[in-house]
């Protein structure tokens, strides 16, 4: 297992502090079937047990999954049994957990039924902690604003609706911190088959509040990072890609208030420093 001594970051717990240290993970995928081309399902639960056990030693502020907890089952039933599995591992954490909704969660499931059986709280959502505010959002739904349910869905069509965006604009309007927000898809690529359609819609939003900081996203399973009119958009590479623990992939991440972000990577996500606004 990669140390923990190497992490060198702590979570802030405390309300005055500049920082917040934040643990994050990205498409888990967990099922209980044979590998798929890079994707080893099965291994995703001892992946998830080495990322908790060192969040738990470096204790975050919080923690959160960007999307894709669970693959497709070939019934409710099934994938109800890969949610369970890989949600006893998620709940070791001994502090503040989040979800974010992806794709794959709800390819047998309605977002009701994948929301009701783990620990997540709304598939949009925001919170604060510290001198931070956050922002969960939801991009599974089709250009009709309809919600993904059940593999209703193309993959590569996924948009950010109206009324999400709204409350997003007023959200932003009613806090005074400096935001965090956290999304599946991606926000800065809306020309790719990762990104959101309506990316630029939805970026109008986090640029014109001035507030926003940084995206945190994962789906695609590469990796990305880009910066675009001074906010960071940082994409986690895939847990699920890969065999062995020397492929985990999870990160510590420290966001200070003048918007430069240290990630500190195990497996194969690398250390990066990202710099401040301006």
């Amino acid at each position: 297992m990669i140390g923990v001594a190497t992490v060198g970051v702590t979570g802030c717990n405390m309300l005055g502090s500049d920082k917040i240290t934040v643990g994050m993970l990205a498409d888990v995928h967990y099922a209980d079937r044979e590998r798929v081309n890079q994707r080893y399902y099965r291994e995703s639960i001892a992946k998830v047990e080495q990322c908790i056990e060192d969040f738990n030693s470096v204790e975050p502020d919080f923690i959160v999954q960007l999307g894709d907890f669970v693959d497709k089952g070939e019934s409710v039933e099934e994938e109800l049994d890969y949610l369970e599995r890989i949600e006893r591992e998620y709940a070791k954490f001994k502090g503040e957990r989040h979800y974010v909704l992806g794709n794959h969660d709800v390819a047998t499931f309605s977002k009701e039924q994948f929301i009701s059986n783990c620990g997540a709280r709304k598939n949009y959502y925001s919170f604060d902690k510290g001198n931070f505010h956050f922002t969960i959002l939801d991009a599974c739904y089709n250009e009709d604003e309809s919600d993904y349910n059940a593999g209703n869905f193309d993959w590569t069509e996924t948009y950010i609706p109206i009324a999400q965006q709204r409350w997003l604009e007023a959200d932003l309007g009613t806090t005074k911190k400096k935001t965090v927000a956290f999304i599946h898809q991606r926000l800065d690529d809306e020309h790719g088959a990762h990104g959101v359609k309506n990316s630029p819609e939805v970026r109008k939003i986090l640029e014109r509040s001035g507030k926003v900081l940084a995206v945190f996203q994962g789906h695609d399973h590469s990796g990305a990072y880009s910066k675009i009119n001074n906010i960071h958009y940082y994409t986690l590479p895939a847990l699920v890609r890969g065999t062995g623990l020397e492929n985990n992939a999870y990160a510590v991440v420290q966001i200070w208030l003048d918007g430069s972000v240290k990630i500190k990577g195990f497996g194969k996500i690398e250390d990066q420093d990202l710099p401040p606004k301006g």
